[in-house]
């Protein structure tokens, strides 16, 4: 990964002393761009360890508790540079306007600053004066009607006044409250200009109360403080009432500090409390000043006495927890005090304070006092942040010291007043109250710079922070006292403040201070350095190292090297430099949109950072290899020794082959400053890419990062919403998601700019290289090239396509597939779009383990199909059917999709080329898809590609829970299925389709049992369940491939399986109607329910149909179309069976006549002969003629009255149901009255009227024998027509004879029109014959 060399802009190299040409052969290693999250992580864990105190809360509380009151003040080492200065040698004097007007004062005179706006004031009887502090310039005048007693300036108000009035000037007098407009602006030469404008109608009376102060909060609320010890609050809003509010003493404004003032406590007893033995004056409070909760979480209020004594309130008893927010203080309770200061001693000045004017603000406490007339003496008392001596603390945590200074030179003129000029924006913005040591937050907020007000003028003190303090040494240079410093605050702190020196804009100080601070830091005799606990030297104790056979050993814990201070400071430097901004969130979603993604980091903010971390990188890079060089003079070992630093590499040597040996490996594990080298070399890697994100979100945030967080998908826009910039930096999930957003950007911007506009690209890889690499920006370029494609035609077209093509597949890594495949769709390069992805996986598994069985493998498995496969097969199976919208299948329709006349073009591109890919993976992934879009035709066309057959077959035996190593036949009994569910039941079906159109012989039958078997599978209690109609199909698509087999015996087995089904399916019918009747047969069982669970799950064996379904609940019909399809049953149980179902049809509610009984009869034999006819084992003909000719006749299954006459019925209704072949009916007639007599069951078969109906039927029956073979000279050949004709007719003839014989016997009335209806026929037979 490439990085910025060199300095800071308008930097120059480090001076002659240092600057030692550093040899080629010794360097510091670049980290892998593929280890750089990893890096930054484990950088940011060790950073976090040694700055872990800067997270420790340091209570003022628990600081006062563990002082010790010898050591509350020690005093700064001599020469030690000034802590508070005046910032400029000049003091502004008062104009002579109000030094005249002070002359001739009548009643008061008063005198105050407004530090914000750089101003002084003044007020000389009834009139105010106000002027600009920087310059000489004439004063402001305001004139009251009585006399002014104190002024206030503040923000005025939302929404009161016009935007001109930018401040409010609160003007108190003995009688009135006035608010004054003012407004600033400024000249050609930038100087201010104030113009003050009269409020009329904003004036209150004090009510006789003169008001002695007034201060205001942020918001604009103003408070009056008066002589009778009372607060007013001074009520302003845009109508024409006043309001105003009052209280005594300590006041309470609310959780919020918005609401209205209350009175809470009153302590007479203050300064008891306080040292004893002191003179009344010296217990006078010049100051009451509130404790910040930065400060203190207990401590709320410091009293200061005329002689510098402290004391210090709380509204908390002693010891108790912090109340909740919400419960308000009731009362004042006194912590404890502080002795007395006491000031630097100075020729003719004395040791003891008569403090004027206090001022306290971020723990500053400032003390004026009159040391002579016309001078005095400012004091700054602030925390003493060195390394406390031992005995400077009481207790177990550390105590508070401070050090006490004096503003040099002394200050002209009597002080009057004290102010805080405005801070200058903080480097980083404060996001927690966290109790903070200034050591920690001194290279993020600016100095803090005062205002002093006297009698001779006005004048800018500063407040020096240690880094401060430093960058003074370094400046005058003098000898030693760059040692103590490092003494006083040690290596680890005065590193981490050289640091912010050494990597400071020139601005900030020049190039020599930054020279030295540098050279500070490669100063072992300053920094330290890193050593092994234990004290033993590196590799010391190895076998090795003397000789011996090394064995190799644990490298415990324990021996973890005690890093330098520079390493520390280093580290702790960088950790408050990250903190204020580290943990925030990078947006936040809007109100108005949950998807649009507001920036909660501010350019501003984010531009300090980058160029702090940039500059840090860059001095980082040239440090490790200066170090690196003086480590090696130090021990005067040659380069090839130390090696090149880097992760893990070790200062190991080598063989021959280039292997490391054991003993240097070890030798660099125990080697302290080796480890420590790398040590660096992650935290330059750390912040490095904390630049480069700086530097990136800046980027996104010019570009409307609100507008591209709305193009990512969802998934990702969670992801950013929850992420802060340590995400950003130490996570793969935020350089990922960044990716998505950057890809987004990079798209927009061709839009906007021209496909052909690689300047953002060009500017994101040199600022970012981290997030956008050289790889990134080919891609972008290439995905450039392709949007230009579709503008084009023809060869242009193709030609860009191809190089765009040969870019993507040479950074295939980098390659968005999603993102892609929809281009290469539309623009024709479907084997293209297929090798990209094949490209990708392979660049992203290239020690493919994905084929390990294990966690790792799998998940490398997923990361192929989410990151390369699904995009080509979601584009399939959208091409496959429309419907399919997903992913890059969703993306291509949005696009316009692809030409009718290109579908089947594409289909067949990316089906040749995945038949041709060596990737399993992708093979099967191809083949999920088409299964999962039921994209047969697909697929079926893909079998038949060279070697294909057998993966397909494969592919679908496993997705459908079947063994992969057989073929399914009927000859092999498959597993049984059961609980398939949706996936698995169409992959089989798809395979037995494939085996259908491979038309051959195996395959056919191998369909046949595949769609036997689907229909055979049982249902599980929570499976994709069959219904028995979706069973007959498969059956009957079984039985076709039997058909189309030609195979007498699977055709055989095929078509049982569907009669059986089809009666199985008719049975559930029956019994559903039967159940809903509540009209069972006697003694049917009453588990009718369960049952026809049993028969809705799965197809019943023919036994069970029959005995446990049809025989007990009476479905005679469809116990004789079982019959039908059993291997045979007893013939007399088979008649049994019909006599059962005729009579059940006889006696059914509603059938009067016998006619209509006979009907019935009639139809029900129709409907068995229907799907029965011809069968030998259910059709008993003669028996069922005899049942139908008894019932006609009235004599069965009841005595029924007169008989029926039409003697035809019978015949022709048989004749019918044998599917019109009169002959059967007339065998079946001839087998009846060959029966002999005797018979138990039918004693009437041999009665005279009984066989003179059966004699009339068969007249019937050779009338339409007679009438069919008429109806064949009309079909048929004329020699098969005579053949048949001649037989037929002698068959006739002879019948005619023989029923005209047996007429004559019969004993009945009839026997003779009978017997002469049969002559007649016979006659006209023979005369045809005779024809013939």
């Amino acid at each position: 990964m490439a990085r910025p060399n060199g300095l800071p802009p308008g930097r120059s190299q480090y001076d002659g002393t240092v600057a030692v040409q550093t040899p080629e052969s010794i360097k510091v290693n670049s980290v892998p761009a593929a280890q750089e999250v990893e890096v930054a992580s484990r950088a940011l864990k060790e950073m976090n360890n040694v700055a872990r105190a800067d997270h420790q809360r340091i209570d003022l509380k628990d600081l006062l508790a563990n002082s010790s009151r010898d050591s509350q003040y020690p005093e700064l080492p001599a020469g030690w540079p000034a802590v508070l200065s005046q910032e400029a040698s000049i003091t502004r004097p008062m104009p002579d306007m109000v030094i005249d007007s002070q002359r001739q004062v009548q009643a008061a005179c008063f005198c105050g600053v407004f530090p914000e706006i750089e101003h002084a004031w003044a007020s000389v009887d009834n009139v105010l004066y106000v002027w600009d502090t920087s310059r000489m310039a004439v004063p402001v005048k305001w004139q009251e009607e009585q006399a002014i007693c104190c002024a206030g300036l503040t923000r005025p108000k939302p929404n009161v006044f016009q935007q001109a009035v930018q401040y409010l000037l609160v003007v108190c007098t003995t009688v009135e409250i006035a608010l004054v407009g003012v407004h600033l602006s400024r000249d050609a030469n930038g100087n201010a200009e104030m113009k003050l404008v009269n409020l009329e109608h904003f004036r209150a009376p004090s009510d006789d109360v003169m008001m002695t102060t007034t201060t205001s909060t942020p918001e604009g609320r103003i408070f009056l403080g008066g002589n009778d010890g009372h607060l007013y609050e001074l009520e302003y809003r845009n109508q024409s009432s006043w309001l105003r509010g009052r209280c005594n003493k300590m006041f309470d404004m609310g959780v919020s500090g918005v609401g209205p003032v209350r009175k809470l406590s009153e302590m007479t007893n203050v300064m008891p409390s306080a040292d004893k033995g002191q003179s009344p004056a010296g217990s006078t409070i010049v100051l009451i000043a509130p404790i910040p909760p930065s400060e203190s979480s207990s401590i709320h209020l410091m009293a200061v006495t005329a002689d510098g004594r402290r004391v210090y309130l709380s509204s908390q008893p002693a010891n108790a927890p912090p109340p909740p927010v919400t419960k308000r203080p009731v009362a004042l309770y006194n912590v404890t005090s502080r002795s007395a200061i006491n000031p630097p001693a100075h020729q003719g000045q004395s040791r003891s304070l008569n403090v004027t004017v206090a001022h306290y603000s971020q723990g500053a406490l400032l003390l004026a006092d009159t040391i002579s007339e016309g001078n005095s003496r400012v004091l700054l008392v602030g925390r003493d942040l060195t390394i406390p001596p031992v005995g400077a603390s009481t207790g177990s945590g550390p105590g508070l010291r401070e050090f006490v200074c004096e503003i040099s030179p002394p200050t002209a003129g009597e002080v009057l007043a004290f102010g805080v000029c405005p801070q200058a924006k903080p480097l980083l913005p404060v996001i927690d109250n966290t109790i903070k040591s200034e050591l920690a937050t001194q290279h993020v907020t600016p100095a803090q710079h005062f205002m002093v007000m006297t009698t001779a003028g006005a004048t800018q003190a500063l407040r020096l922070r240690p880094v401060d303090v430093l960058t003074k040494i370094l400046r005058e240079d003098r000898p030693g006292k760059l040692e103590e410093f490092f003494s006083l605050f040690g290596a680890t702190e005065a590193s981490a403040m050289c640091y912010a020196v050494a990597t400071s804009h020139a601005q900030e100080a020049s190039s020599a201070i930054v020279d030295r601070a540098r050279a500070a830091l490669l100063a072992t005799r300053l920094t330290g350095e890193a050593a092994l606990p234990s004290g033993r030297q590196p590799g010391a104790s190895h076998p090795a190292a003397q000789g011996g056979f090394y064995m190799g050993e644990v490298v415990a814990e324990a021996n973890k090297p005690e890093w330098s201070g520079g390493h520390r400071g280093l580290q702790t430097y960088l950790q408050r430099l990250l903190h204020p901004t580290w943990d925030s969130r990078l947006v936040s979603p809007t109100k108005a949109n949950p998807n649009s993604l507001m920036p909660n980091l501010n350019e501003e903010t984010l531009k300090a950072l980058q160029l702090r971390l940039r500059d840090l990188s860059s001095f980082l890079q040239d440090y490790q290899q200066r170090k690196l060089e003086q480590l090696r003079k130090a021990r005067a070992k040659p380069a090839s020794y130390f090696g090149h630093v880097g992760l893990g590499g070790g200062f190991g040597q080598t063989d021959s082959k280039g292997r490391v040996n054991p003993p240097a490996k070890r030798q660099r594990l125990d080697d302290p400053q080796a480890q420590e080298a790398d040590k660096v070399q992650e935290v330059t890697a750390l912040v490095s890419r904390a630049s480069e994100a700086c530097f990136l979100v800046r980027v996104l945030i010019a570009n409307q990062l609100s507008r591209l967080t709305q193009l990512i998908d969802d998934s990702w826009r969670k992801r950013l919403q929850n992420m802060s910039l340590k995400d950003l930096v130490c996570t793969k999930d935020g350089e990922e998601t960044m990716t998505q957003i950057i890809a987004v950007l990079l798209d927009e911007h061709q839009k906007a700019a021209g496909l052909e506009d690689s300047s953002l690209s060009s500017r994101l890889q040199q600022g970012c290289p981290s997030y956008f690499k050289e790889d990134d920006k080919l891609y972008h370029t290439a995905n450039g090239e392709l949007r230009r494609a579709q503008t084009l035609q023809g060869t242009a077209r193709q030609d860009i396509t191809r190089s765009a093509l040969n870019k993507l597949v040479r950074v295939a890594k980098t390659v968005d597939i999603h993102h892609v495949s929809p281009l290469l769709a539309q623009l024709g390069a479907y084997d293209g779009m297929v090798t990209l992805a094949l490209a990708k996986a392979k660049a992203l598994d290239p020690e493919v383990v994905a084929a390990q069985k294990s966690e790792a493998g799998r998940l490398a498995r997923e990361r192929r199909n989410e990151e390369c496969y699904a995009p080509v097969i979601q584009i399939l199976k959208y091409l496959v059917h429309p419907d399919l919208k997903e992913g890059a299948g969703s993306a291509l329709a949005v696009q316009g999709g692809l030409p009718a006349a290109a579908v089947d073009e594409a289909k067949a591109g990316i089906l040749r080329r995945g038949a041709s890919c060596k990737d399993n993976f992708f093979l099967e992934q191809l083949l999920a898809g088409l299964v999962s879009a039921r994209a047969i035709s697909e697929l079926i066309n893909l079998s038949q590609a060279p070697g294909m057959f057998s993966k397909v077959q494969k592919h679908l035996l496993k997705a459908g829970g079947l063994p992969t190593d057989i073929k399914p036949s009927l000859s092999i009994t498959l597993p049984p299925l059961v609980a398939l569910d949706t996936q698995q039941v169409i992959s089989l079906e798809m395979l037995a389709k494939i085996y259908t159109h491979a038309e051959n012989g195996d395959c056919l039958e191998a369909a046949a049992a595949m769609y036997n078997a689907l229909a055979m599978r049982i249902n599980g209690p929570d499976s994709n369940t069959v219904d028995l109609d979706k069973r007959l199909d498969l059956f009957r698509q079984a039985a076709l491939q039997g058909q189309a087999l030609g195979n007498g015996s699977i055709i055989s087995a095929m078509e049982t399986n569907v009669q059986l089904m089809d009666i199985q399916i008719r049975l559930v019918h029956e019994l559903t109607a039967l159940q809903a009747s509540s009209n069972l047969p006697e003694g049917a069982p009453d588990d009718l329910g369960l049952r026809l669970k049993c028969l809705h799950g799965a197809p019943q064996p023919l036994v069970d149909l029959f005995n446990q379904y049809a025989v007990p609940y009476h479905q005679w019909e469809l116990c004789i179309e079982l019959v039908h399809a059993s291997d045979g049953v007893d013939m007399a149980y088979v008649q049994q069976l019909w006599d059962l179902y005729l009579k059940q049809g006889y006696e059914l509610p509603g059938l009067q006549c016998l006619e209509a009984k006979r009907n019935e009869a009639f139809g029900r034999v129709q409907r068995v002969t229907s799907s029965c006819y011809p069968s030998d084992t259910a059709l008993p003909l003669d028996h069922l003629l005899l049942r139908l000719e008894q019932i006609s006749s009235g004599i069965w299954p009841h005595k029924n009255g007169t008989p029926l006459e039409d003697h035809g019925g019978v015949a022709d209704n048989m004749v019918k149901a044998c599917k019109d072949e009169p002959g059967a009916v007339q065998e079946a007639y001839n087998a009846l009255l060959d029966r002999p007599g005797g018979d138990q069951n039918n004693p009437d078969v041999r009665a005279p009227v009984l066989r003179m109906r059966v004699l009339k039927s068969l007249y019937c029956v050779l009338l339409a024998r007679q009438s069919k073979l008429d109806e064949q000279r009309s079909y048929g050949t004329y020699q098969t027509y005579k053949s048949t004709e001649r037989r037929v007719l002698s068959e006739l003839i002879q019948s005619c004879q023989d029923y005209s014989t047996e007429a004559s016997r019969l004993q009945h009335a009839e026997k003779q029109s009978v017997q002469d209806l049969f002559d007649e026929l016979r006659d006209e037979l023979l005369h045809g014959s005779q024809k013939a």
